[in-house]
């Protein structure tokens, strides 16, 4: 279909494009929104189309999902921090000046079908430090794994609320908020663990990450980022379906 030429190229995409794009997905790109324009045969400069877009998410059409994502979500998506919060403390407290992060399976069970039956604590810092904070662990109490493998999965069968994994964290990672891990990196933290640690299968890993996508706004550039720096290739057609 020719796009008739009197029709203004903002109010086309503002009240028909962007709302039809809004309508079918969660997240979209800056290559489905060119992709959209040429399938009308509408053209746009590159920069007239930056700025077009920048006015968008001023005026509350889409949002800001990280470098070239857009969303139809306005309000950002967070993990419940209560679940980490007493052991962030102990290990603040210990060592007040190491740089870590944690999530919790149990985070993420709004997004689960049912509730998440092995609740398990990932804990991220410098490697030459997790030998020794896990040994703090075990003191206090806690189940503490140093950088386990898949061969001691079988051992996760029952863990309880106090088993914690410690693993080395990479230079490229989400920042954490009071060393509590941005769902960006939980999610793609997830993916990896529960694999390898055979926590979760894997129907019940990509019903939470779809549903997590459809429950708010996340920084989906720094979550495809920070998978590709893990390896852990997210295929962006599923993510924004």
């Amino acid at each position: 279909m020719r796009m008739n030429s009197q029709v203004s190229r903002k109010n086309y995409l503002f009240t028909r494009l962007l709302p039809s794009l809004n309508g079918k997905s969660a997240y979209f790109s800056i290559a489905a929104v060119k992709h959209a324009l040429s399938a009308v045969e509408f053209e746009l400069a590159d920069d007239t189309l930056r700025e077009y877009m920048s006015e968008a998410m001023s005026s509350g059409i889409v949002s800001n999902a990280g470098r070239g994502w857009y969303s139809r979500h306005t309000k950002p998506l967070s993990l419940d921090p209560k679940p980490v919060a007493k052991i962030i403390r102990a290990v603040k407290k210990a060592f007040p000046l190491l740089d870590f992060c944690c999530w919790s399976t149990v985070q993420f069970n709004p997004f689960a079908l049912h509730l998440i039956a092995k609740p398990t604590i990932f804990l991220y810092a410098e490697s030459d430090a997790l030998e020794t904070v896990a040994g703090f662990l075990k003191k206090e109490g806690w189940d503490a794994w140093s950088n386990p493998g898949k061969s001691i999965a079988e051992r996760f069968v029952h863990p309880g609320d106090r088993t914690v994994v410690l693993r080395p964290a990479i230079v490229k990672q989400p920042e954490a908020k009071e060393h509590v891990a941005p769902i960006e990196k939980a999610l793609v933290d997830l993916v990896i663990e529960a694999q390898k640690l055979k926590l979760l299968d894997t129907p019940e890993v990509q019903r939470i990450i779809d549903t997590a996508l459809g429950a708010g706004l996340l920084q989906l550039a720094v979550l495809l980022a920070y998978a590709d720096e893990k390896r852990e290739k997210f295929d962006s057609q599923e993510v924004t379906h």
